[in-house]
């Protein structure tokens, strides 16, 4: 055991040292010249001004500009496409891994790898391609994302792809990108349909700001419905920013699924909930909670489970920065009889913007009867170039 804890406090050292050699950022500040933290309150989570940039088609300003931009290469006078492709890789590892039940602790220095060509083509239009692997996929390479844009206006734009259903929205709800282990479990849960928020999918999406009101509107084709074939989901969501970087929003998912045992019966499924985001002065928090029901696959009886998540973190304004995290979790099932509930705390050290080192302690406080309790403490390492 102790040198279990020993090895807890030496490698997040020997992370920083190493870390200290890197000299790159992401492709989007290297581009416009802009620190990371321009656009993230703690990368990779945005802030208000990362939200409107991916709102604007990852376009700094939506207005033309009066003189060809000398990064791009003019076709024509509708078309134009970037000199060179904004590419960008990241990088996790978790060097160590203690859990209740291993006897000693896990190494997995390198964990995920993904590599991402994200733009602007002609002054309307944006693309996002995120290929990914991962060590428990034995290193396969795998396409996560490939969304295409039009952006004519804030209070129109058109998206379409693979990926989840939700990919225009901005705000940390329920994003794929974390500062923690994993996602807030409401995210990464499926019940009963297996459904979670950040499934990829065919899916058309239309969104657009009126002010302070940001609305999207969405369907896909089902999680495991690769050629859009399926029943198909709809995604409804809206959002208002306050002030002080606040804002409140709502959501409503409905989908229904084709048994694969017998095609003939449909599982239907919905989540319904609200939602509440904070960005300010360094202080960020953001919450979530929903109501999910949906239907057994076996006997196509509804089930009512809520979920909810709260978590906040504040980062320092010191040459290296340092974010203290905490997280509260519950997910019911059972038809609300059970609940598995969870709390987090990290602290993560930004050596540069888009670098980071944290130590991170989770653990179950409320199980189902007949489950054992465990936790999990890991170190985790974190780069975008």
């Amino acid at each position: 055991m102790r040198k279990e804890w020993l090895c807890a406090l030496v490698l997040p050292v020997i992370g920083l040292g190493l870390a200290a050699e890197a000299q790159a950022v992401p492709a989007f500040a290297r581009k416009h010249d802009l620190a990371c933290s321009q656009c993230h309150s703690a990368w990779p989570l945005l802030n208000k001004f990362g939200r409107t940039f991916k709102e604007n088609g990852y376009k700094l300003d939506r207005e033309r500009p009066a003189e060809p931009d000398p990064d791009e290469v003019v076709i024509d006078e509708k078309l134009s496409l970037p000199r060179s492709l904004p590419v960008s890789f990241r990088y996790q590892g978790r060097p160590f891994e203690k859990r209740k039940d291993d006897d000693g602790f896990r190494m997995r220095v390198a964990h995920e790898l993904e590599l991402q060509v994200t733009g602007s083509a002609s002054h309307d239009y944006s693309y996002f391609i995120n290929i990914e692997s991962e060590e428990e996929h034995e290193w396969a390479v795998e396409l996560g994302d490939m969304v295409g844009g039009w952006h004519p206006r804030a209070e129109a734009n058109l998206l379409l792809g693979w990926g989840p259903l939700m990919f225009a929205d901005g705000y940390n709800a329920f994003t794929s990108r974390r500062l923690t282990w994993d996602r807030a479990a409401p995210v990464n849960t499926g019940f009963q349909s297996g459904y979670r928020f950040r499934d990829p999918t065919q899916f058309i999406s239309f969104y657009g700001r009126a002010s302070n009101l940001y609305y999207n509107v969405a369907v896909g084709t089902g999680r495991d419905d690769v050629l859009g074939e399926d029943n198909k989901d709809y995604f409804v969501r809206a959002a208002y920013d306050l002030p002080a970087g606040m804002s409140v929003g709502a959501f409503s998912l409905i989908g229904e699924s084709e048994l694969s045992a017998d095609p003939e019966r449909i599982q239907n499924f919905d989540r319904t909930g609200v939602d509440f985001q904070i960005d300010y002065r360094g202080f960020s928090a953001n919450a979530l909670w929903y109501r999910a029901d949906e239907e057994t696959a076996s006997t196509l009886v509804a089930q009512a489970n809520d979920a909810w998540y709260l978590q906040a973190h504040y980062a320092t304004r010191t040459p290296i920065s340092l974010v203290p995290l905490v997280r509260f979790e519950s997910v019911e099932s059972n038809d609300g009889v059970d609940a598995t509930k969870t709390a987090t705390v990290g602290l993560i050290a930004y050596l540069r913007g888009n670098l980071n080192v944290s130590l991170e302690h989770a653990w179950q406080t409320t199980v189902p009867a007949g489950r054992e309790k465990t936790y999990r403490t890991a170190i985790l390492v974190m780069f975008g170039l």
